[in-house]
């Protein structure tokens, strides 16, 4: 059909309506442009058999223009550029072309930057398009200390910015910076805008404000007065909980690391676990409290909490679930999970853990799984995984568990899963996924469409003989790594560079843009490097620090990635002070 439409298209056969275009006249046909276009359909069915073999005069379509249109209505044929992009998304929205239209703006979506932005902000706001939109306002959010500066800023209409001051995913590391954007935008028209500026003040968290960032609110107010301040005198627990919480800009992204092989080497009873934090942008460690006995126990985030579960020692399987708080730097015991389990998927998803399968016994799998919710605190029952399952990869995207590859058993040979369980939260529900191939100890992050899986251990064909005798190992490490999306299917469009060497058990964290490995195992020996990757990026990298372990290497240890609080916001929760707590306008 399409073949048949372009081939009549352009020997101008059949056409029974004329487009014209500052002049330039285009023969086309009736059905096709009402079929694609409601704005066609109206001009169509309101001219009747008037309209038959005459023509349509177009407003504000250039021929170049109408050109791209039609190439692409009869072809689906479009050679985007993000100079042709703009005009032809608002060709299309003119004309109500919502296919094309569709196309032009994801297009402009993955082509927003900060040098184009405040543009895509007019497009959007003329034409209604709500993706655009929500793109540009979160890249604004993403860049608000560059942005807010900007005189384009001042365009921004009161409800967007609203969205954007309210949002915890601000980059910005002072709550005054949020004064001074809505006292810029503000005063950009002070007749119009006044009357939203208490509606604005709302948004800024001012407990969050240091005693030199008061001094500055204070000097401003001198200058303007138009705002009363309300004091409070409060503790660090109360700050915090007036603040509604931090922007995403007063945290510095770090990775904990929990040394759970410890038990190998000391005697866990009277020495505690090592715990560090890695800065990956200075390339830095340090030494946070550790947990006594902890053993080899898995491990996931929440922002500025980690969380860890179960883990075996000596023979002795656990259900303890433990917090560690970056506010605090301390350690909390949560509820215990209802099944001691090691080796197990565990995720965190709003304010819920998800503990699922491992095993509680060497050899001894479990399908049972279950669910913490924080705020109730306890555990319960959720629905069986369709067959016994440990060391899977686990990771979390949109209200749904994954639970990638893992071992269904061992006898003298590990017995692998090929395939994927996703567990969707809403209906309590497990479906699988099947996979080419299997795998387990590999590691998986969440990326915006998908999750990336690294590494792990693949099943081996081929025999090993070492001095005449056969070594029963089926499993090796592998550097293949590989991205699979939403429904679980394997997406071989998206490229993800190999290891540089095979690792399984290694810790895979998502810190900032990248994906870092660190440590991890094969059949050999165990290491301590780090390495890193960011989606786009041809090859991993080697990062300069490494693992601070005294042996050669650490492997199936737990790690997170921590949001922890720059030092000029910690120290406002470490002492009580009279703190300001709100602003209003007077009257």
């Amino acid at each position: 059909m399409n073949q048949g439409l372009t081939e009549m298209y352009q020997g101008e056969l059949l056409c029974d309506v004329t487009l014209v275009a500052d002049g330039q006249r285009f023969p086309c046909h009736r059905a096709l442009l009402a079929a694609v276009s409601p704005y066609f359909r109206d001009v169509f069915v309101q001219g009747g058999k008037d309209l038959e073999g005459s023509e349509v005069q177009l407003e504000n379509v250039s021929p170049s223009l109408m050109q791209n249109i039609l190439k692409y209505i009869y072809t689906e044929e479009l050679a985007l550029t993000p100079e042709l992009a703009p005009s032809l998304f608002t060709g299309a929205s003119q004309l109500q072309i919502v296919p094309l239209e569709t196309v032009c703006c994801r297009f402009l979506v993955a082509h927003l930057s900060i040098q184009n932005c405040f543009e895509m902000y007019s497009l959007a706001q003329v034409h209604h398009s709500q993706p655009l939109l929500r793109a540009v306002l979160q890249l604004l959010v993403r860049n608000f200390e560059l942005m807010f500066e900007e005189d384009h800023f001042l365009q921004l209409d009161f409800g967007d910015l609203a969205a954007i001051l309210s949002s915890d995913d601000l980059e910005v590391a002072s709550e005054i910076k949020v004064y001074q954007a809505i006292r810029r935008w503000v005063q950009g028209e002070p007749s119009k805008r006044r009357p939203f500026f208490g509606q604005l003040l709302r948004h800024i968290r001012f407990p969050l404000l240091g005693p030199d960032e008061q001094d500055v609110l204070q000097e401003d107010l001198e200058r303007w007065d138009d705002l009363e301040l309300n004091r409070e005198v409060m503790d660090g627990l109360e700050r915090l909980r007036q603040s509604r919480g931090l922007r995403q800009g007063m945290y510095k992204p770090h990775i904990l690391c929990i040394d759970t092989q410890m038990c190998e080497y000391q005697q866990l009873e009277s020495e505690e676990a090592h715990v560090s934090c890695y800065e990956p942008l200075g390339e830095t460690w340090e030494k946070l409290p550790g947990l006594q006995s902890l053993t080899h126990a898995c491990c996931t985030s929440n922002g500025d909490k980690v969380y860890l579960s179960g883990g075996v020692y000596k023979n002795a399987y656990s259900n303890s679930v433990y917090e560690f708080d970056a506010f605090t730097n301390q350690w909390l015991q949560l509820p215990p999970m209802g099944v001691p389990r090691a080796a197990h998927g565990f995720v965190f998803d709003r304010q819920k853990l998800y503990a699922m399968g491992g095993w509680r016994r060497f050899q001894s799998f479990i399908n049972m799984a279950e669910s913490l919710d924080l705020n109730a605190g306890t555990w319960t029952p959720i629905a069986k995984l369709p067959f016994a399952l440990s060391h899977p990869a686990s990771s979390v995207l949109r209200e749904k568990v994954y639970l990638l590859g893992g071992a269904t058993g061992i006898s003298n040979r590990w017995l692998f899963h090929k395939g994927i369980l996703i567990y969707e939260m809403a209906s309590d529900t497990w479906t699988q996924v099947p996979l080419a191939t299997g795998f387990f100890a590999a590691g998986a992050v969440a990326g915006e469409n998908g999750i990336y899986v690294v590494g792990g251990y693949t099943e081996k064909k081929n025999e090993d003989w070492q001095e005449r005798v056969l070594v029963p190992e089926n499993r090796h490490s592998t550097r293949k790594c590989f991205f699979v999306n939403e429904s679980g299917k394997a997406n071989l469009n998206v490229a993800v560079p190999k290891l540089r060497r095979g690792l399984a058990n290694a810790a895979v964290v998502r810190c900032g843009k990248r994906i870092y490995v660190l440590g991890g195992e094969d059949l050999s020996q165990r290491y301590k490097v780090i390495y890193h990757w960011q989606p786009g990026e041809s090859r991993w990298h080697r990062a300069g620090a490494e693992i601070p372990v005294p042996r050669e290497g650490i492997s199936r240890f737990g790690c997170a990635t921590l949001l922890r609080p720059k030092p000029h916001i910690l120290q406002l929760f470490q002492v009580t002070s009279l703190v300001i707590v709100s602003g209003v306008v007077k009257s």
